[in-house]
């Protein structure tokens, strides 16, 4: 983790009523989940602008591209996972002082919707991560979302953040620029050693039991992923989706299967029991963990972990292996 990864964490914030936002923006329940924090660091933030993230990947885009100006808040509550976790239906507040908000289009419905009613603020600026970036068919979905996974248009999601940052903050936009561009170096290097998992690979498949949200490593690196249950957390698998990833398994010769460790994954084990597999973990940058996925203690993640840090803690070692690139 970098320097600025540890300074920067989230931290906990007081709350005051405001106007209602649509169904599916942010609620109290929403609110009330940053009363024990655990990426709250326990110190006094002196930052002048707060700035609220929609999802794990992207809070970590925010601190590492704000540095000291910005106090960036992660809404995703400690071991809830991104994609599936939306507020709870009720009275809603504003967060104090949000300066910012960061989402990601088509990704939640509560995202865009939040975004549409702060956008009619002129105290918060909205920021599009995904601003500019086209999504592709994937072999999963149509109109695959899932671009932070691939390192490369990461690094255009923080020259937006940058951009947008910057609207809030103009006496300090070079800090901005500067920092972004820091990151993007670490961001491509990530790249680079992925690319280099690949290139000495033995195989260019691997299979994710749990849902499918790693299509954009196809897109860049090649790598064909393989899902019984698609890419919504919510998707169950078929007899036959198991049947048809089982016996692809046994023509390949795949010797693990993959889950996301945000999510429960009865499937990744019994699959790999089925087939005799040893079960690996992979990280979509959607759940922070203070701790241990169910299935696996031998994982043991931090709560205040980046976007760097996910794929070199997990991601990189597990391709490596599942690869046979080792």
């Amino acid at each position: 983790m970098t320097n600025q990864s540890k300074e920067n964490g989230s931290r906990v914030v007081s709350r005051r009523r405001f106007t209602a936002l649509s169904a599916g923006a942010l609620t109290a329940g929403l609110a009330g989940c940053f009363g024990d924090d655990p990426q709250d660091d326990g110190g006094d933030s002196d930052a002048e602008f707060t700035v609220f993230a929609s999802m794990p990947a992207v809070w970590d885009f925010v601190r590492q591209t704000a540095g000291d100006h910005m106090e960036a808040i992660d809404l995703v509550p400690i071991g809830e996972h991104g994609h599936d976790w939306t507020p709870e239906p009720g009275t809603v507040e504003e967060l104090d002082e949000a300066d910012g908000f960061v989402y990601l289009r088509d990704f939640a419905t509560w995202q865009d919707n939040a975004a549409d009613q702060l956008s009619e603020r002129d105290d918060v600026v909205v920021i599009e991560a995904s601003e500019g970036i086209e999504f592709f068919d994937s072999p999963a979905e149509d109109n695959d979302e899932h671009w932070w996974m691939d390192p490369v248009e990461c690094q255009e999601g923080v020259e937006n953040i940058a951009d947008g940052l910057a609207k809030i903050d103009p006496d300090n936009a070079d800090d901005y620029e500067a920092n972004a561009a820091a990151f993007n170096d670490e961001l491509e290097a990530l790249n680079e050693d992925i690319h280099d998992i690949v290139d000495r690979a033995e195989l260019e498949d691997i299979v994710v039991a749990t849902h499918d949200s790693f299509q954009w490593w196809y897109s860049r690196y090649d790598i064909n992923i393989h899902s019984p249950v698609g890419t919504s957390p919510d998707d169950a698998a078929s007899a036959a989706d198991v049947e048809r990833v089982e016996k692809l398994i046994d023509d390949i010769g795949i010797e693990h299967v993959l889950y996301d460790v945000g999510e429960p994954a009865p499937l990744a084990e019994s699959l790999a029991n089925e087939v005799d597999a040893e079960i690996l973990p992979l990280s979509p940058v959607e759940t922070q963990m203070d701790g241990s996925p169910a299935i696996d203690p031998t994982v043991e993640m931090e709560p205040d972990w980046g976007y760097i840090d996910h794929f070199r803690e997990l991601n990189l070692p597990t391709l490596e292996t599942a690869l046979w690139a080792e």
